[in-house]
């Protein structure tokens, strides 16, 4: 069973240097990798072009996960029979690829969450943006809606999409029983990058929690 997998990076270059060590040190699958940067700064690009070994894909602006993923998918090998996105702010633990094995061994399984329902409580119509699918759903027509964060209804994103087409495709959708990854990022309203990720989205602190375990959508 081969694993296509994409890393969509934006900035942050040592995040995503941790995202791609790690995962080069837990993968067990047969793999093929594709780092999408979207258009990040000169310091991440130099170092994609030069110190990474891999795929690599290069936009000239941020396009968003969506669009990303789905340009790195689309690059998948023949016999990739599992595509796998994964975000450049959370490292790989050790044994991510036995529960991935596990649980497509379910025909009926179209995509694999890869944080726990407990970690990802707050999307409960969406496994997240860690995932893997099945290729044959990408061979039927699933794709990420490729839509900037801006164009959504508030506190939406491609991932609010994503799960329940493939619900639609005759498919279920679930997330991993253990811990699989390492969040590498606060996710805190105090950090700039969210401060951002979150504006974008129309999304913004409770007044009695700053930090972006306390959200709550604009009006």
């Amino acid at each position: 069973m081969k694993l296509h997998t994409v890393i969509v990076s934006y900035n942050r270059l040592e995040l995503t240097k941790q995202v791609i060590f790690s995962y080069l040190e837990t993968v067990t699958l047969p793999f093929s990798l594709i780092v999408v940067d979207n258009g990040s700064d000169e310091e991440t690009r130099d170092w994609l072009l030069n110190d990474y070994d891999y795929g690599l894909s290069l936009l000239n602006e941020n396009k968003f996960p969506g669009y990303a993923c789905n340009r790195g998918w689309e690059r998948a090998p023949e016999d990739a029979l599992l595509l796998h996105r994964a975000d450049n702010d959370f490292a790989f633990r050790e044994g991510w690829c036995e529960q991935v094995i596990a649980a497509f061994k379910n025909p009926n399984l179209g995509q694999l969450g890869l944080r726990t329902n407990e970690e990802e409580a707050a999307a409960s119509w969406n496994c997240g943006g860690c995932c893997v699918i099945r290729r044959e759903l990408w061979d039927k027509g699933l794709r990420y809606d490729e839509r900037p964060w801006g164009e959504y209804p508030i506190g939406h994103s491609e991932d609010s999409y994503f799960s329940p087409a493939v619900v639609e495709m005759g498919y279920r959708w679930t997330r991993v029983k253990r811990p699989a990854l390492i969040s590498l990022a606060s996710g805190d309203w105090s950090d700039s990058y969210y401060q951002r990720s979150y504006g974008i989205r129309g999304i913004k602190p409770r007044p009695d929690d700053p930090t972006a375990q306390g959200l709550i959508l604009s009006e």
